[in-house]
């Protein structure tokens, strides 16, 4: 009973510490949808077209949250059995102590080159049951970097069509101690994994009026180099605030099926987002 409750305890803890990355966006998409807002202000349309010249670059910065929830199936420590998980936005939140995150994008005439790095940091703790009542801690850390070049098929005043391809790598490490209440050895076990999924990836901006316009993004990969599959959806709402600021909000899902030996990763990670992009 005691290994099952172990077992079941450090599961969810490696759960809700690998996912306390994914409520901010792990990818390009939050990025991607940078470029297509025109430099226009609220009082007059702003068309959809490129502001950079074949000569000139222009560069994005963003700043966003993802209130993700996640599901699915996973076994990240060693020798501990795959479960299923369903966790809430709240469940993850709760257990974060540390984020750095920023995306960027440079854009020269038809040409997007962007670039994501995001490193979170999560440390859930819990008590096993028993007569010992021993401590658990576990310490979960995750970056991941993306790389993505697009082209611009489709140009007009209402309407950008991109289409390109990337990398995104994942790194996800755990640390799990457990200090025993009146023994004086701790115990601790550690497993880390890499890799990198090459994705073909795809954006839509459509301006509906005046400072409003709609982006859409999305990417599909794994394809068996990193993971089994990965793909990722994206549609938000945009509102430019300014000749150098707009805000977004909308929806993002993001999934991935990644095994390796006793490894594994198989969620689906979906929620609103929010976001700002800055023009420099």
């Amino acid at each position: 009973m005691r290994e099952s409750r172990f077992r079941h305890l450090g599961l969810s803890c490696a759960a809700q510490a690998l996912s306390g990355a994914t409520f901010f966006a792990l990818a390009w998409g939050a990025s991607a949808q940078a470029a297509d807002l025109a430099a226009a202000p609220p009082s007059a349309p702003a068309p959809v077209v490129a502001v950079s010249t074949a000569d000139t670059p222009v560069f994005y910065g963003t700043l966003y949250l993802w209130a993700s929830s996640l599901s699915g199936r996973t076994s990240t420590l060693p020798n501990l059995p795959p479960a299923d998980i369903d966790l809430s936005f709240k469940d993850l939140l709760k257990n974060l102590n540390g984020a750095v995150m920023a995306t960027g994008e440079m854009r020269i005439g038809r040409w997007g080159f962007l670039a994501d790095v995001m490193f979170t940091q999560v440390t859930p703790t819990g008590t096993l049951p028993g007569p010992l009542r021993s401590d658990i801690a576990l310490r979960a850390r995750s970056l991941t970097l993306s790389a993505d070049v697009l082209y611009r098929l489709y140009e007009s005043t209402t309407l950008n069509i991109d289409a390109g391809a990337g990398l995104r790598y994942w790194h996800l490490g755990n640390q799990l101690s457990i200090e025993p209440a009146f023994l004086p050895a701790s115990f601790s076990v550690t497993q880390s994994e890499d890799w990198a999924d090459p994705v073909i990836a795809a954006r839509i901006q459509a301006q509906l009026g005046g400072p409003w316009s709609m982006t859409l993004v999305g990417d599909i990969g794994g394809f068996g180099v990193g993971s089994n599959s990965t793909w990722q959806a994206i549609g938000t709402l945009n509102y430019q605030w300014n000749d150098k600021l707009a805000l977004r909000a909308g929806y993002r899902a993001l999934s991935v099926d990644y095994e390796n030996g006793s490894f594994l990763y198989d969620v689906l990670m979906q929620g609103p987002i929010v976001g700002a992009t800055y023009r420099f």
